[in-house]
């Protein structure tokens, strides 16, 4: 894509958005995020935070948070569960030096925020509380939560390298070798630098933010084995789930995946099976293999084995077996030397035939769920 198409697409973009309201609600929402820190966070006269107060901050940093709707604005979709949120700012609370050298990063100027985030991770290297993971996703998200007006709401290092490389922008950081402070501040920059001129008149980072996860997302945020992602999720939508005839039965299971890891926590699984961290991020969503992506990966608290957990989606019970099993294997030849996995499909009803065909298959469960809507007359 050359820079006169790209032009057009943000010539067409920005004359439906409203900047100037965009401007006003982040004003406001950055407003509440800088008064929970400062106030709550920082107020040395309050020992702990409550769900409830937490839970509102994580709708202004989380689309998949509690409570929020499409309609809402939030900064992104970060894809860490409520409980996650929860821990980690209860853990920031309960510790001074993490909030000690958040707060210099949220007030920082320049190239001075570097030290302070490299900082930062060896403070909290070995803490499992997804602040400071490989993506920085909850960092950048804080990050835009403080200053919208200098900081792009592209939260993952993932998506902003996707976006630096496609777009051939100058000045990025070493995305392999440079340490965290430097991906996050000079992609930072440099997505903000090299759109200025598309524009005119100043371009906000969050207008920014919305024009790359608009229409012209189609173009940079391509997987590595071209498949296509969806927006702000890192999630991966197979040519299969595509074409699925049911629509409404997709998307009622895409959301179910989502409720599971949101609401973790709150799961009867979560009781025996937990959810798994890499390099300081939750993994298991759409945990990526080089055969596809597993809908949910988790370990058994017991026994440390790997769990896969699949949606039985509109297709046939033999796929369906097909799939774990083949995930399952591909665990055991690269992630545990071997020792076995066990399986977990989730599906909407009780299937003879499925249960039939995995009396002959070890080590895997069926699950149902069962969605329960209805409608009630008002009555004063």
């Amino acid at each position: 894509m050359n820079k006169e198409e790209v032009l057009k697409f943000f010539q067409d973009f920005i004359r439906n958005y409203d900047k100037e309201k965009s401007k006003l609600i982040w004003a406001e929402k950055s407003k509440q995020f800088r008064d929970f820190w400062n106030n709550r966070i920082l107020n040395k006269a309050e020992s702990s935070l409550n769900e409830a107060e937490i839970d509102q901050i994580v709708r202004i940093l989380d689309r998949n948070a509690k409570g929020n709707t499409k309609n809402d604005e939030v900064v992104a979709r970060c894809l860490i569960p409520q409980g996650v949120w929860r821990r980690m700012f209860n853990e920031i609370k309960n510790n001074k030096e993490l909030q000690n050298i958040l707060t210099k990063i949220f007030q920082s100027e320049g190239e001075d925020i570097i030290a302070l985030i490299d900082n930062l991770y060896k403070i909290n290297e070995g803490k499992k509380n997804s602040l400071t993971g490989k993506s920085a996703t909850a960092i950048n998200a804080m990050l835009f939560a403080f200053n919208p007006n200098k900081c792009v709401s592209v939260v993952s290092l993932n998506d902003r390298k996707r976006i630096i490389d496609f777009f051939k922008l100058n000045n990025s950081p070493d995305f392999e070798k440079d340490l965290p402070g430097k991906k996050i501040f000079m992609s930072n920059q440099a997505i903000l630098q090299g759109f200025k001129e598309y524009d005119t008149t100043e371009i906000s980072p969050r207008t920014l933010s919305w024009f790359l996860y608009g229409s012209i997302k189609d173009y940079w945020k391509t997987d590595l084995e071209g498949e296509e992602t969806s927006v702000n999720t890192g999630q991966v939508m197979s040519t299969a789930e595509k074409e699925v005839s049911d629509e409404s039965l997709f998307y009622m299971e895409k959301e179910l995946e989502n409720f599971l890891i949101k609401n973790w926590d709150k799961l009867e699984l979560s009781k025996e099976y937990e959810l798994i961290e890499e390099d300081g991020d939750l993994v298991s969503q759409q945990y990526k293999t080089d055969i596809g992506r597993i809908d949910i990966l988790v370990k058994d608290k017991k026994t440390g084995q790997y769990v896969v957990i699949e949606l039985k989606r509109n297709q046939t019970n033999d796929d369906t077996i097909g799939q774990i099993t083949r995930y399952m294997g591909w665990l055991e030849t690269h992630k545990t030397n071997g020792k076995p996995t066990k399986g977990i499909i989730i599906t909407s009803g009780y299937d003879k035939n499925l249960s039939y065909s995995l009396k002959k298959v070890k080590d895997i469960k069926i699950y149902t769920y069962q969605i329960d809507f209805k409608l009630n007359d008002f009555k004063e």
